[in-house]
C-alpha cells in the first residue's frame, strides 16, 4: 500500500508540472516614486497584528451522498476554505489513498476566480490570477491564469478525489483576510547579520508553530551564498509551538549531541528573530532531543533582546538626519541640524557636494561633487580628517549608500548606460550587476544587511522598480547577483517614478507622480515581489509633485516627503513639520 502511495504522489506531482505549465504567465510590474509639496490627501490604515484574525468561523460540508463528480470538485474547492484555517474536511473529500499522501503544506496555490469544473473522471478547474507561495509561504510567482486536472475514482459507491496537487488552493480573498506578512531570519554567509526572508503565514493561533515550521523548511530557492540557517536539515518541530505565560517552547527533533554550543545558541538566534514577531511572546525555551539550550544567562527563557546584535539594520546604527546646508554636511533631528565637525562640516571645506550618504554608524559619509561626476569620502567627527576622491570621472552619480560592512554603493547614470560602483576600505570597483548594468536606471539603493538591490528602471513611457540580491562568499566578498524581480506595479502603472526609499528591511517605498490629477502618491511594496500594497500608517496620496523620500528601515522612524522646502511627515500626517531653511538639501538618515 505503502509503496502504491508513493506511485500516485509521484504521478500528482508530475501532473501538477505539467498543469501549471498550462500556465499564462502574467507581467508583474512594479510602481514607485518620490515625495511632497501641498499636504496629505489620503490616510491608509495601519497593519493588523497577529491576532487580529476575522472573527467569523466557517466550517464547510462534508461530502455528501450521491454527488456528481464536478459536486465532489466544487465542495473541496469550498472546504479548503475552512476558517480557522484546516484541511480536515476537504481531505475527506479525498480517496483513502490520496487522503493519506496529501500535503497542502507544500504549496499555497490563490486565486482571482474560479471557473466551472469540467463532468467526467478527470475534472478539469480553471483558475485566473494565479500566485504560488512555496512551504514556508514565500511567494514565487504570478501567472495570468491555470488550468488544474483532478481525477476521481469510486470508493465505496462515491466519488473522491485520487489526483490532486499538494497545495492548499484558495481565493486571493481568502489568503488576504487569513494569512499575514511576517519574516523568517537568516544569517548573512558570513553570520555577522540577520537577514530577513519575507513569508505569509496564518494569523491566530497557528502563527508561531507556522514561523518555526517555515524557519526549519528547506527551499529549492534557498540561496546559500544570500543566506545560511544553522537548523540542521531534518530538523523538526512537533505539532505546536506553544505560548505559556508569554514563553514559546519550541522542541526540536534531532541528535542533540551533533549540535555543539555554538551553533544552538545561532540556531537559538535565529528563532527569537523570527518569534519576536508574535506580540504574545516574551522569551523563547529551545530543546533539541530533550536538550534544553541555555542562554549565556545561564537560563533556559532567553529573553527577545538575545541576538540584538544581528540587527538587519546594524549595530550600531544612529537615526539621526544628515543633509547639506549652504554646501557644510550637518545633523540631528529634524529642526535642530547642526554642523558636522568633520572636515565637510566646516564652512569653507573647499568641496561642492550635491548629495551625500552616510554610513550606518555617523561616523563617515560619502558626497558627489556638483558636477556629478566626482565621489569623496571624509569623517563626520574628526575636523582634520582626509577627504579622499574616491571615484573620479563618472558622468551622473546619484547619492551613495552605505551598507552594514561600510561599503559604499555608488550608481554613475552614465547617459542611460548604468554603471554600479562600489567602495570597499577606500578601494573602488566597479561591479557588474546582471539586468541593472548598462540600462536606463535614475536611482539605487541597497539594504543595510548588504543581501539586497533595488533600482528604477526606465523603459519607454514607464518605471519599473526592481530588486536584485547580493551573493556573497564566507568572508562577505560579493561572489554575483540573482536575475532582477520587478516589484508589484500600482494601478497607476504610466507616471514617472520620482524616489524610492526603505520602509522597513524587507519593505521599498515608492514615490511616484499621479499626472493627470496633480498628485504624487507613496506605495510601499514587499522587496521580495510578492502582490499588493503594504499597508504602513499615515499618508499614502498628497497634493502636488513631491521630489524626495526620506525613510529608514528602523521602525517608528518618521518618514518625511520633500518638495523644495516644504516638508510633510508620512506617518504622522497631523504633524507640522516646519520647512527647510533656505539652502538646506539632501535630507537623508544614514544607509
Amino acid at each position: 500500500m505503502r509503496g502504491s502511495t508513493r506511485s500516485r504522489r509521484a504521478g500528482r506531482v508530475a501532473r501538477v508540472a505539467r498543469v501549471l505549465g498550462l500556465v499564462t504567465a502574467a507581467a508583474l510590474l512594479a510602481g514607485c516614486a518620490r515625495m511632497p509639496t501641498s499636504g496629505p490627501v489620503v490616510e491608509s490604515e495601519g497593519t493588523s497584528g497577529s491576532q487580529d484574525v476575522p472573527g467569523i468561523s466557517f466550517d464547510p460540508r462534508p461530502p455528501q451522498a450521491g454527488q456528481a463528480t464536478a459536486e465532489v470538485v466544487e465542495g473541496f474547492f469550498e472546504a479548503m476554505k475552512a476558517t480557522p484555517v484546516s484541511v480536515s474536511v476537504a481531505r475527506q473529500f479525498l480517496s483513502r489513498d490520496a487522503a493519506e499522501a496529501w500535503v497542502p503544506e507544500q504549496e499555497i496555490i490563490t486565486y482571482a476566480e474560479l471557473g466551472d469544473p469540467t463532468a467526467g473522471t478527470s475534472v478539469r478547474v480553471p483558475l485566473t490570477d494565479v500566485n504560488t507561495y512555496d512551504a514556508r509561504g514565500a511567494w514565487q510567482r504570478t501567472h495570468g491564469g491555470a488550468t488544474l486536472s483532478l481525477g476521481l475514482v469510486k470508493e465505496d459507491g462515491e466519488w473522491r478525489i485520487d489526483e490532486v496537487p499538494d497545495a492548499l488552493i484558495v481565493p486571493e480573498t481568502w489568503f488576504d483576510d487569513w494569512y499575514e506578512r511576517a519574516s523568517l531570519y537568516y544569517f548573512d554567509p558570513t553570520t555577522e547579520i540577520m537577514v530577513p526572508e519575507p513569508v505569509f503565514v496564518p494569523r491566530g493561533d497557528q502563527f508561531a508553530s507556522s514561523l518555526v515550521r517555515g524557519l526549519l523548511t528547506r527551499s529549492s530557492s534557498d540561496l546559500q551564498d544570500v543566506t545560511r540557517s544553522y537548523f540542521p536539515p531534518g530538523t523538526t518541530h512537533g505539532l505546536s509551538v506553544p505560548i505559556t505565560s508569554g514563553i514559546a517552547q519550541v522542541s526540536l527533533s534531532g541528535d542533540p549531541d551533533a549540535v555543539d554550543e555554538l551553533t544552538a545558541q545561532r540556531m537559538l538566534a535565529q528563532l527569537v528573530w523570527t518569534l519576536r514577531q508574535e506580540p504574545r511572546i516574551g522569551a523563547v525555551q529551545l530543546s533539541i532531543g530533550g536538550r534544553t539550550i541555555v542562554g549565556p544567562s545561564g537560563s533556559p527563557q532567553v529573553s527577545l533582546q538575545f541576538g540584538s546584535g544581528y540587527d538587519p539594520n546594524g549595530v550600531p546604527a544612529t537615526t539621526d538626519l544628515f543633509a547639506l546646508d549652504q554646501g557644510r554636511v550637518v545633523t540631528g533631528p529634524m529642526g535642530e541640524l547642526a554642523p558636522t565637525l568633520g572636515p565637510l562640516g566646516q564652512e569653507e571645506s573647499g568641496y561642492d557636494l550635491r548629495s551625500i550618504g552616510v554610513s550606518l554608524s555617523g561616523v563617515r559619509l560619502a558626497g558627489v561633487t556638483a558636477t556629478g561626476s566626482d565621489l569623496v569620502v571624509a569623517p563626520t567627527e574628526a575636523p582634520t580628517g582626509e577627504v579622499a576622491t574616491v571615484v573620479v570621472g563618472a558622468v551622473d552619480l546619484a547619492a551613495p549608500h552605505w551598507d552594514y560592512r561600510d561599503r559604499i554603493w555608488v550608481l554613475d547614470r552614465n547617459d542611460g548606460r548604468a554603471r554600479v560602483f562600489q567602495v570597499v576600505g577606500g578601494e573602488t570597483g566597479e561591479v557588474v550587476v546582471p539586468g541593472l548594468t548598462g540600462r536606463r536606471l535614475t536611482e539605487l539603493i541597497v539594504s543595510r544587511d548588504g543581501t539586497r538591490l533595488v533600482a528604477v528602471v526606465r523603459t519607454g513611457k514607464a518605471d519599473r522598480v526592481v530588486s536584485v540580491r547580493v551573493r556573497h562568499d564566507a568572508a562577505g566578498a560579493v561572489v554575483g547577483f540573482t536575475r532582477p524581480q520587478v516589484l508589484p506595479e500600482p494601478a497607476e502603472g504610466n507616471a514617472r517614478i520620482r524616489d524610492i526609499a526603505w520602509r522597513s528591511p524587507t519593505t521599498v517605498s515608492v514615490l511616484r507622480d499621479i499626472i493627470t490629477e496633480g498628485l504624487s502618491q507613496v506605495r510601499t511594496v514587499s522587496v521580495d515581489g510578492a502582490p499588493g500594497e503594504i499597508s504602513t500608517g499615515g499618508t499614502t496620496t498628497l497634493r502636488g509633485r513631491i521630489r524626495t523620500l526620506v525613510s529608514s528601515p528602523v521602525d517608528l522612524v518618521e518618514a518625511y516627503a520633500v518638495a523644495g522646502r516644504s516638508v510633510f511627515a508620512l506617518t504622522r500626517p497631523e504633524r507640522s513639520v516646519p520647512d527647510l531653511p533656505p539652502g538646506l538639501t539632501s535630507l537623508t538618515y544614514v544607509g
